[in-house]
């Protein structure tokens, strides 16, 4: 959740802001000084699950259209996708969850692998995830958002392939001001229930299914 300062990001910024000018409002931030930099999510230091012998393979994410990107989404109504000038995320959505996942996983103990990079050692089964909600809201006037986390998986067994369980996770947190920086915990704390769910979900499948 640290900051990590980006001495040209006032150029990108009004690049980026010149290149989305038609597919979604850029806002202020509502704190004054400098404009922050780069924000990463982290993985929750304990996951209250067992891993099991099985190898998961781990696609790469996908996600709902305008997610997708390094700009931080915000939304004021549930048909409108805008974004916060001045604050980026250090990755994709779809890179960032990925990592913190695999990461998350490996510390409930379960072995996994990515797809990302080519070939992979044969895999057990593979979970299939896509975001569907990675935004700060502000619904009905709110000045303090609530940040919503929305993860659809699928786990797939393989040989004989087949589907072997299906979830929705969702996660929400109030930030505890207006400020980026209080935010962008909202947004890690939302991460970190919905990884949670997600590894205690899928280990439990999978020691089902064997």
């Amino acid at each position: 959740m640290t900051p990590m300062r980006n001495t040209g990001r006032l150029a990108a910024i009004v690049l980026i802001t010149a290149l989305l000018g038609a597919c979604g409002g850029l806002i202020e931030l509502p704190n004054d000084g400098p404009a922050p930099g780069l924000y990463n999510l982290t993985a929750p230091e304990t996951i209250d699950a067992k891993g099991t012998a099985s190898l998961l393979l781990i696609e790469d994410p996908t996600t709902v259209n305008g997610l997708d990107t390094t700009l931080i989404a915000r939304r004021s109504s549930p048909n409108e996708l805008q974004f916060f000038g001045g604050a980026r995320w250090a990755g994709r959505p779809t890179v960032m969850i990925q990592n913190v996942m695999v990461e998350s996983f490996e510390r409930a103990g379960q072995t996994v692998t990515q797809a990302r990079g080519g070939a992979v050692a044969p895999a057990g089964f593979e979970l299939q995830v896509q975001i569907r909600d990675f935004q700060a809201e502000y619904f009905q006037g709110a000045t303090t958002p609530q940040v919503k986390v929305r993860l659809a998986l699928t786990l797939v067994r393989l040989g004989p392939i087949g589907v072997a369980g299906q979830h929705v996770v969702e996660a929400k947190v109030r930030a505890t001001s207006p400020d980026i920086d209080a935010i962008i915990a909202a947004f890690d704390q939302a991460v970190h229930d919905a990884l949670a769910e997600s590894v205690q979900w899928t280990t439990g499948e999978i020691a089902g299914a064997r």
